[in-house]
């Protein structure tokens, strides 16, 4: 009898990781990966799109559901779901679903991984474990932010936050913060992709010369000075 409150502590803080795995495996299994890629959305732009005018509160939700799972189970460059965002409701809305639906995925994510993550005594006692986790914790939502800002991956910024037991409501508002710049440029990039297919065009790397696209990749370099920056005017944090 002793055991089951134990084996429940175990269910509870590993199998949420145990799900991750199984739906990442289902996930790439399936050939899923390659559908909703923008090269997918792009190769059955017409009937997609088509879908989308007749059902559009239904295909927004759909999408964000979509985005969100993704997000929450670590999906690698999950943030490029953007694109076909773009693509299929302009740069504001497919934008402004993308930063929603990616917050509440990395939070779910967060989670997942503050549960399972939860640091042995001695761990959190060793001398060079605690003082990283203690500056972590003093400057959170700074360091939060500047690490949305980074190119990269969500499953790294969640495990991150996750393992040093970071306040959900810090977490959730500096990545709110940190991921609205590269939410929208996704989904600007995804919506030119969107008026080259609608006027015929192919998306070669003739479409990489287009005004709109050289814009947005100026906005990415802006966007990779951005975590400088905020570190020369924070000069009391610790990076």
């Amino acid at each position: 009898m002793s055991r089951s409150p134990s084996r429940t502590k175990l269910v509870f803080r590993f199998g949420p990781i145990v799900l991750i795995v199984l739906a990442l495996i289902v996930f790439y299994a399936s050939g899923l990966h390659s559908a909703i890629g923008a090269k997918g959305f792009a190769e059955h732009y017409e009937s997609i799109i088509n879908w989308r005018t007749a059902h559009p509160y239904l295909s927004a939700l759909i999408f964000a559901a979509l985005y969100i799972t993704i997000v929450a189970i670590s999906v690698p460059a999950s943030l490029w779901l953007s694109v076909p965002g773009g693509l299929l409701f302009g740069w504001m809305a497919g934008g402004t679903l993308s930063w929603l639906a990616s917050i509440i995925g990395a939070t779910l994510a967060f989670l997942v991984a503050r549960t399972a993550i939860d640091p042995a005594k001695e761990m959190t006692n060793s001398g060079r474990y605690a003082r990283f986790k203690a500056g972590f914790e003093r400057n959170a939502f700074s360091y939060i932010i500047i690490l949305r800002l980074m190119p990269l991956p969500f499953f790294v910024v969640n495990t991150a936050a996750g393992a040093f037991h970071v306040k959900v409501r810090i977490f959730a508002a500096a990545s709110a913060i940190g991921l609205i710049p590269a939410s929208f440029l996704f989904a600007a990039l995804g919506e030119t992709a969107g008026d080259a297919l609608k006027a015929g065009e192919t998306l070669d790397m003739s479409f990489f010369q287009n005004p709109k696209i050289l814009a947005v990749f100026i906005g990415f370099a802006s966007l990779s000075l951005l975590p400088i920056l905020i570190r020369f005017f924070r000069k009391d944090d610790n990076l």
